[in-house]
């Protein structure tokens, strides 16, 4: 049974596969099946998205001074209009394309000024038989740094093509999907971990301690002093105590 839609949401699927294979067909067959929705498919290897200098620039003084001109604007804008942003990869010796490696690359920025804590995301990932777990925990892992709300996890396993397979995937993928646009229909949020808060912290911590470099860090920081998402005192004060001691112990070997 599918979820009913009050309004028109729209929803973002960025696909890491360098073919309209089996990752691209399930994208498309929730496409097709939830009409109603404003749903959009964004291949990476048909979009002009050039492979990350490691310049570090973008980090140090800005996104906006990366030397690279392409489409990574244009994804940027997809993402702030959508209510939602799958992440689909096909497994590729148990990880991620290099397609969606280098997505991650270039967006890398986002996890020392992360800006999407009011965006929901779903991971996705399909194999034929090995390593769909794994993918999905690196993706929500990165994803959940430039603060992405994860919360939704589909892994699947495409090998036969079978009509029995087919079933199996469509029903899985439409129960998942469900999942995914209840949680933003309820305005689900997961509870901050630890590792986000005592990230946000030494982040935070370090832009201060090199406001001429980290200079957009610094910049975002100042204007951004609390960690957005509720957590409790205690937590948000263990973390600081944990930040402090981690960037105490990496300075004593280096200064």
């Amino acid at each position: 049974m599918y979820v009913k839609i009050m309004k028109e949401m729209k929803i973002l699927a960025i696909c890491g596969s360098p073919k309209r294979g089996n990752t691209y067909s399930v994208l498309n067959m929730i496409k097709e099946n939830y009409p109603n929705i404003d749903f959009k498919i964004l291949m990476l290897n048909e979009i002009n998205l050039k492979q990350c200098k490691g310049c570090y620039t973008c980090i140090s003084k800005s996104e906006q001074y990366c030397p690279l001109k392409d489409d990574r604007d244009m994804i940027i804008n997809e993402i702030l209009e959508a209510d939602g942003v799958i992440f689909a990869s096909p497994v590729y010796v148990n990880q991620v394309t290099s397609l969606m490696k280098n997505f991650m690359e270039r967006f890398g920025y986002e996890a020392h000024r992360p800006r999407y804590y009011d965006k929901y995301a779903m991971v996705m990932a399909v194999c034929a038989m090995f390593g769909a777990k794994e993918t999905n925990e690196f993706m929500k892992g990165i994803f959940g740094t430039f603060g992405f709300n994860v919360v939704s996890s589909l892994e699947l396993e495409i090998a036969l093509n079978s009509e029995k397979e087919k079933k199996y995937v469509h029903e899985k993928t439409m129960k998942e999907f469900n999942n995914f646009i209840t949680s933003i229909k309820n305005k689900q949020k997961n509870t901050p971990t630890m590792g986000d808060l005592v990230r946000f912290n030494i982040f935070k911590s370090i832009s201060k301690l090199n406001k001429e470099y980290f200079e957009a860090d610094y910049q975002y920081y100042k204007e951004n002093p609390r960690f957005p998402l509720e957590a409790s005192d205690s937590d948000k004060k263990e973390a600081k105590k944990t930040a402090s001691n981690m960037i105490n112990e990496f300075m004593k070997v280096r200064l």
